[in-house]
Parts: structure tokens; C-alpha cells; sequence
């Protein structure tokens, strides 16, 4: 079945048209949060009597006349919310006058925001993303929520918490990131490039017996070019935000006592002198000033498996890679980064991921490397 999808998703790339159609029919059918407009007034008897809607600037701006407040949630089964969870944000809303009470051990993302939050956050961002990129909207709104209170720190990447809620990441979803690590059973793991971390818990839950994440100081560096700071249109994590969003996943993972995890904050260039047994590096090369450097560092600090991906190209029948014009990224083909990472003393190499799409002008590339 697997195979039939990707062949068929191959098939489809070779058509652009077509791609583009069947890309944005896929995007409407899963990418879907429903609101409702509700008084303060409202009973949960009268929430299951309304109506329910796609939320987007449309129905958002023929439904917000005559209310303040919207219950919004990404589930289409929102009449089915407990009761009791909707009384307890109502409350919030109503004898804390917040602007917005969220759910944050709801998977689905259950919140009730005021019209003045969405109205603002329209201005910016498209009403069918919400809520993505909630962390740079809720400064000077009042927020509170039940359960894990995680829309108060910076995210890189969204997944499941061990509450039940989603974090939300403007990285997106990082579950299939996660697949490639393995049991790792009396293994030691690096992730390079880790963000908050959560590579680091799920390895740890994966039995590692100890799992360190690197980042870069982004107060001081910038990975391409690491004396500058990032260019304005690519996110900036400080230091502070990093550290905090990992303070707040140590607690929610019950971490606190665990001594086998560390995160630092080390440049790829300048790595210390030890070795890993599996080492994760998700996001990375694209960015560098010098990736044929940073793969030399990967060798070194790898004792058995690495996993890389980066944003790739399609192979043609050279080794392959472009300078974007647009931000100066380096992007290789899967196969001038297998011939590489065997340049630098790799001995097995396989590309899991590939660049097929002619349609597209960078795709995601994923290769495991072993020693």
C-alpha cells in the first residue's frame, strides 16, 4: 500500500498542474479548525444548538458581528468537548476578562478566543492556519489556560506532550522526524541542531541511556554565517526563549531528577572532543557557511549511526547542488551528499528520502550513514 501512495505521489509530481491541484485539495481536507461565535451568556446546551464553521476570514467576518468570543478547536466533534472543560475556560473568560482561555491538554486545541485576538491575528497570518505562530501574537492580550500551558514558550516544532496537548511549532509537525530514531537501548545520542529538545525526550523514552542536544548561541551567531544574526524572514529563537521552552519540557516530562540528558550550546564548527553511538542532525546543513566542514565534525563525533537530512534538490546525472539567490543556502542532491559523507570516512550510506519532485524546487532529503 505504501508503495502504490509513493509511486502514485511520484507519478502525480511529474505533472505540475495536476501537483499543485492535488497539493492544495490535500491542504483543504486536513489542514481544518472549526469555530463557533458564543455570548458570554452561552450555556453548553446552546453550544451544541449552533452552528459550526470552518474558521477562515470569510465566515470569520460574517459570523463576528454581534460577538466577542468564538469557541474554536481543530476537532469538527467540538459539540462532543467535556462539558466540565468548557465551564472551566468560560470561567476564565468571564472572572478574568482573558482574551483567550485555551485547553492545553486538549490534542485538539480547544480554546475560546475574543473577536480583538482575531481580528489581530488576522492582519498577519491566514484565520485558517490559527493557531499557528500563536507565541508572536499573544504580547499585550490576556491569556490563560487549564492544563499544560504551553502556548507561553517558543516552539520550534509541534508534537504530542506527554498531557495529551500539542505544543505549536512554526517548524510544523515533527512526528516524522521521530521515526528515524530508534530503540536505543544502552546507546548514547546527539542531536545536533535540537532546539528545544524534543529529539533529546524522545530519545531518552527510547531508552537511551544518555541523550545531549547542541544549539547555537543565537544571541551571539547565525549559523550561515555564524558573526551575523539570522536574517529577519527566518525565525530567531534567543537563548532565553530556548532555555525556558526546556526548563518548562524537563518538568512536563518528569524529567527533573534525570540525570542522563544535557543541552549546550556549541557551534558545529567547534565541537568537543567525544563521541556518540547515534547522532540526529535534522535541519542543519542547508543553513552552514561551510557544510563540507560540519560533516567532517559529524564523522568525528560519530561512533556508529548518523541520520541527516536537510533541504535537497533532484539528482541529475552529476553531483549536484545549488546557491540560492534568495538566501544562499547551499542545497545538495541525495547523491552528492551520500558521495560526501562517504568523502569524509563514512563506509555505508543510504539516501531514505529522496528529491524526486521536478515540480518543486526543494525537498526535504533524509540519509543514514553508518561507520
Amino acid at each position: 500500500m505504501n508503495n502504490k501512495f509513493l509511486f502514485i505521489k511520484k507519478l502525480i509530481s511529474y505533472i505540475p498542474l495536476l501537483n499543485k491541484i492535488v497539493r492544495k485539495l490535500y491542504k483543504s481536507h486536513t489542514q481544518k479548525i472549526f469555530f463557533i461565535p458564543i455570548g458570554l451568556d452561552y450555556s453548553f446546551e446552546k453550544i451544541k444548538k449552533s452552528k459550526i464553521s470552518k474558521l477562515n476570514q470569510k465566515n470569520f467576518n460574517n459570523k463576528k458581528i454581534g460577538f466577542d468570543f468564538f469557541l474554536i478547536s481543530k476537532n469538527k466533534l467540538i459539540k462532543k468537548y467535556p462539558e466540565i472543560k468548557f465551564k472551566k475556560l468560560m470561567s476564565l473568560i468571564k472572572e478574568d476578562k482573558c482574551d483567550i482561555a485555551y485547553d492545553g491538554d486538549d490534542l485538539y486545541q480547544t480554546e475560546i478566543a475574543s473577536k480583538k485576538f482575531l481580528e489581530s491575528y488576522q492582519k498577519k497570518m491566514a484565520l485558517q492556519n490559527y493557531p499557528d505562530r500563536f507565541f508572536y501574537f499573544k504580547d499585550g492580550f490576556k491569556i490563560a489556560n487549564i492544563g499544560s500551558g504551553h502556548r507561553s514558550f517558543n516552539f520550534n516544532g509541534s508534537f504530542i506532550l506527554p498531557s495529551g496537548g500539542k505544543t505549536i511549532g512554526d517548524g510544523g509537525d515533527v512526528a516524522n522526524r521521530l521515526k528515524f530514531i530508534p530503540n536505543l537501548r544502552n546507546k548514547t545520542f546527539l542531536d545536533v541542531g535540537s532546539e528545544e529538545g524534543y529529539a533529546v525526550f524522545d530519545a531518552i523514552n527510547k531508552d537511551a541511556k544518555f541523550a545531549k542536544g547542541l544549539n547555537i548561541d543565537e544571541d551571539k551567531e547565525y549559523d550561515y554565517f555564524p558573526e551575523h544574526f539570522r536574517p529577519a524572514q527566518i525565525t530567531s529563537r534567543k537563548r532565553k526563549n530556548i532555555k525556558e521552552t526546556q526548563e518548562f519540557l524537563i518538568k512536563e516530562y518528569g524529567f527533573e531528577n534525570r540525570k542522563n540528558f544535557k543541552f549546550e550550546f556549541e557551534n558545529i564548527y567547534n565541537l568537543k572532543d567525544e563521541k556518540f553511538d547515534f547522532v540526529f542532525c535534522f535541519g542543519v546543513l542547508y543553513h552552514l557557511k561551510n557544510p563540507y566542514l560540519a560533516l567532517e565534525n559529524l564523522f568525528k563525533i560519530t561512533k556508529e549511526t548518523l541520520i541527516i537530512e536537510t533541504q535537497g534538490i533532484k539528482n541529475d546525472k552529476y553531483l549536484n547542488a545549488r546557491i540560492s539567490e534568495k538566501d544562499g543556502f547551499i542545497r545538495h542532491s541525495s547523491n552528492s551528499l551520500a558521495y560526501l559523507l562517504k568523502k569524509v570516512g563514512f563506509k555505508n550510506v543510504n539516501i531514505i528520502v529522496d528529491a524526486y519532485d521536478p515540480s518543486m524546487k526543494i525537498m526535504n532529503i533524509i540519509l543514514k550513514a553508518e561507520k
